[in-house]
Formats: C-alpha cells, sequence, structure tokens
C-alpha cells in the first residue's frame, strides 16, 4: 500500500481509538451509540486524509463489564467499525487500549497467558496460540452486532466476500487484534482479499503464530513500529530487554519496569511470544528532548508520545491532520507487564 494509505489508516485508528471520548478530552462512560457514530463520522469527515471514507458498519462497542475494577464498569474497551473506500474498498477498523478500562488494560493487554488459535480459527496449525487478552478482545468483536448491519462477519459476507477488497486496521491493541481479525477473515472470506494494516502493535501470540501470520498474509501486511515505542517490544523476551535502555542517555527507565522485565524474562522465553515480520516497517524514532522536566514522568510522557504522537510525525503528518484529546500521560507499567 502507498504512503497516502498509512496515512489514511494511521487516521481511522486514531479516530476509532478516541470515539469515546468528547470534544472536550473526558472519556464517556456507558457512552450513546449515536454518540460514538456522531463522533467517528464528524472527525473522520474534518480529517484531512480519510474525509472521503464513508462509516458502513457500527460502531459496535464492547463495553468494560467490571469484573475486574467496578470503577471503570461502562467504559469502552473495544470500538470496531467498517468503512468503505471512494474506489469500494472496506477498512475494518479496531481501536487500541482505552486506559480508563481496567479490562482492557489488565485483561486484553496483560493476560499473556496463551491458548490455541484454533478455537477462533480450525484451520490453525497445531500449536499456534494467543494471548488469552487477545482471543477475549477478537471475540468480543466478532460477537458485537450493529441494529441496522448485524455482525462483522455478516455484513462483510454479504457486501465484501466476492473478490472484494478489506483492510483491517488497528494502532497498539488495535493492532494486535487486526492481526487476529485479519487472519479469522482470510479464512473466513476465501474469495476476498484481505490485508493487515498495523501501527504501534505487540504481537498477539507465540512463534508459530508469527510463523503462521507471516505464511497466510504474504503480501498482504504493513506493519509499521517506531524504534522509540516500548509497546511493540513487549511481551516476546528477545525484544522487551531493548526497554531498559530505550532513552538513554536522555532517561533512565524507572527501576520498576527495568525490575519487572529481568523477573518475568525467564517466562516470556517460556512462552515465546514473536513478532510477525511479514510487513514489518521501522520508523526512526528520536527522543523528544522538549518534553524532559527532570521529574518523575518524565519516563510516561516520553511513552505516551512515541506510541502516539510521533506516528503522525514520523509518516510525515501534522498535528491537524486527526483529531485527538489533550495530551495524557500515560503510565509505561501498564504498557511492560501490567
Amino acid at each position: 500500500m502507498s504512503s497516502s494509505d498509512a496515512k489514511i489508516n494511521l487516521t481511522l485508528a486514531f479516530v476509532l481509538n478516541n470515539a469515546t471520548v468528547d470534544d472536550h478530552g473526558n472519556a464517556m462512560q456507558y457512552p450513546a451509540p449515536s454518540a460514538v457514530q456522531e463522533n467517528i463520522v464528524k472527525r473522520v469527515k474534518q480529517s484531512t486524509y480519510a474525509k472521503d471514507f464513508a462509516l458502513v458498519w457500527g460502531p459496535s462497542t464492547f463495553l468494560d463489564p467490571g469484573t475486574t475494577s467496578g470503577d471503570t464498569k461502562g467504559y469502552s474497551a473495544n470500538v470496531t467499525a467498517i468503512f468503505k473506500g471512494p474506489k469500494g474498498d472496506y477498512r475494518v477498523v479496531t481501536s487500541g487500549t482505552n486506559p480508563k478500562s481496567d479490562f482492557d488494560i489488565s485483561e486484553e493487554d496483560n493476560d499473556i497467558a496463551q491458548t490455541a488459535l484454533s478455537a477462533l480459527i480450525s484451520s490453525a496449525p497445531w500449536g499456534t496460540s494467543i494471548s488469552k487478552g487477545a482471543m477475549a478482545g477478537a471475540q468480543n468483536i466478532l460477537q458485537g452486532s450493529t441494529p441496522m448491519g448485524g455482525s462483522l462477519l455478516g455484513y462483510l459476507t454479504n457486501g465484501a466476500s466476492n473478490g472484494g477488497t478489506i483492510t483491517v486496521v488497528g494502532h497498539s491493541l488495535g493492532g494486535a487484534l487486526a492481526s487476529v481479525l485479519a487472519l479469522y477473515l482470510k479464512a473466513e472470506l476465501s474469495s476476498a482479499t484481505v490485508n493487515c494494516f498495523t501501527f504501534a502493535a505487540p504481537t498477539a501470540g507465540n512463534e508459530q503464530f508469527a510463523d503462521y501470520f507471516d505464511t497466510t498474509m504474504t503480501g498482504l501486511s504493513t506493519r509499521f513500529f517506531n524504534s522509540k515505542d516500548i509497546v511493540p517490544d513487549s511481551w516476546s523476551a528477545s525484544t522487551i530487554k531493548n526497554i531498559l535502555t530505550i532513552y538513554k542517555p536522555d532517561i533512565d527507565t524507572p527501576k520498576k519496569i527495568q525490575d519487572d522485565i529481568n523477573k518475568n524474562l525467564g517466562a516470556l522465553k517460556f512462552l515465546n511470544f514473536k513478532q510477525p515480520s511479514e510487513g514489518q516497517q521501522q520508523l526512526t524514532g528520536a527522543v523528544n528532548t522538549g518534553l524532559i522536566k527532570n521529574d518523575d514522568n518524565d519516563f510516561d510522557r516520553q511513552v505516551g508520545y512515541q506510541h502516539v504522537d510521533a506516528y503522525l510525525t514520523l509518516l510525515g503528518m501534522a498535528a491537524g491532520d486527526v483529531w485527538l484529546p489533550p495530551a495524557s500521560t500515560v503510565r509505561g507499567e501498564d504498557l511492560v507487564l501490567g
């Protein structure tokens, strides 16, 4: 896909990431479906690169059930929508982690115990496993429906199965889930062309999953990651150690995160998480020294910037090309081993 596709897809991913955030930057609890839809349509229309894409299914919103924390019940955990482009292709877009949803953080992000992918895709090879968090997220998305459009698979079966082109898009957790959903849709819609396009994605599964993805999605995958973003390095024992020195000499990685990485390295080696390599494209990032205030939040501020805003800069986009809420401090420890 072209550089313009990267800008379109990042725009759509960021719109979905913030679909349940109001115009003042406040997260919406128990958001009305009409309000979520209004946010999406308005922000796509106002964007620089995706304004010609029409919302045709959804959004389908899975709300935090409150099983891990009652305080976060009712905030969105997954928001998914389908857009149709001016050339007739479809973009299936699902959201990344909502920092207001403990279910997102505790379950979908950080439940890294593994389960067989064959429970979702019967043709997946033996030994191919994904995290339980990724499985929960994918199932929540696929079980969702909208009053007018039915299920995601049902809509695509009717609209895009006969030689259509579908691109599954996501940023961060949304990117990990997109890699699973792309494999699922490719298995279910054999006559459609199914692509996967992710940004800042951690891996969803083990080495066999990475091999299965690379083989199945040959020539159909694009995976952008910023070299200064800690999230793509998470879970894989071969890359997570990069986080120990990722912002040096400007910023030290907090001791708690260093200790968590070193403590869990043996378990990660056993689980054998691995990033797919098909379509992987590194964006060479740099520490944003303008954010350094020599306080306890320097690491977290850098994590938030490198995981979101830096992708706009590295892809040649401007801050106003897509609506984003006011910057907030992300806790690095929530993104690395919980």
